[in-house]
């Protein structure tokens, strides 16, 4: 009976390293995949972190061509609404000098 539990005890010894082997093997897979998956994850974070840094300097840019461009029609309506009083005043004028 004793021999029976000395090589039983045996027998986990020799099985425990490699048991303990095989769990290490998959920690270790387990740890690469992991960091496949961060690294994957890093790079898809880095591109579009750089994309959005793109668009909002092309939005900032747009609203500063939004603001010329509005300065420039504000000054345009400006000139057409002064033409066109002129225009009647100037038609006044005429249709004045045509009663006359």
């Amino acid at each position: 009976m004793l021999k029976i539990g000395v090589l039983f005890a045996s027998l986990i010894f020799v099985l425990a390293p490699s048991a303990n082997a095989k769990d290490v093997s998959a920690q270790q897979a387990g740890l690469n995949y992991a960091l496949q998956q961060m690294e994957k994850s890093e790079a898809e974070y880095k591109a579009d972190a750089q994309k959005v840094s793109e668009t909002e300097k092309l939005i900032e840019q747009k609203k500063k061509q939004l603001a010329e461009e509005q300065k420039k029609a504000e000054a345009s309506k400006k000139s057409y609404v002064e033409a066109k009083e002129k225009l009647a005043k100037a038609q006044e004028i005429l249709d004045r000098a045509w009663k006359e």
